[in-house]
């Protein structure tokens, strides 16, 4: 893929983040679901600013063009398949274990989800480190 149209592909994705996040943050405003869509904001806006901001660095020098170039490298690809397939199985037993030992542990719905949400993302870069080293 020519790595113009694909900067310009992820500027498009970052702006759709910052516009779910704004009328996240608009909604959190006005008073629907406040804390789901202070969650939706605080999710969505930084890292639809934070892409905005590297791709649009990136139209503008080539160095880092190289680097998503390298991104798109087969072996990339596939160590960062490898470790989202491994962080998936991984979380689905967890939530089954937790799942059934649900009425012996006595922890909130919300409390799981956040540990969940938080223990995801750190279980796949925790494989993408460790597949980068063995292959």
């Amino acid at each position: 893929m020519r790595t113009d149209v694909y900067l310009k592909r992820e500027i498009i994705y970052s702006i759709i983040f910052i516009i779910i996040g704004m009328v996240a943050l608009i909604s959190f405003i006005i008073g629907f679901e406040k804390p789901m869509m202070l969650g939706i904001a605080i999710g969505f806006t930084p890292t639809g600013v934070g892409m905005l901001l590297i791709y649009h660095k990136a139209e503008k020098h080539p160095e880092l063009s190289k680097n998503l170039k390298l991104e798109k490298e087969e072996r990339n690809i596939y160590i960062n398949t490898k470790a989202g397939h491994t962080a998936f199985w991984i979380s689905y037993w967890y939530i089954f274990i937790a799942l059934v030992f649900s009425n012996v542990i006595d922890v909130s719905m919300q409390r799981f989800i956040i540990f969940t949400l938080i223990g995801m993302p750190i279980v796949y870069f925790l494989f993408v480190a460790i597949y980068h080293r063995k292959y």
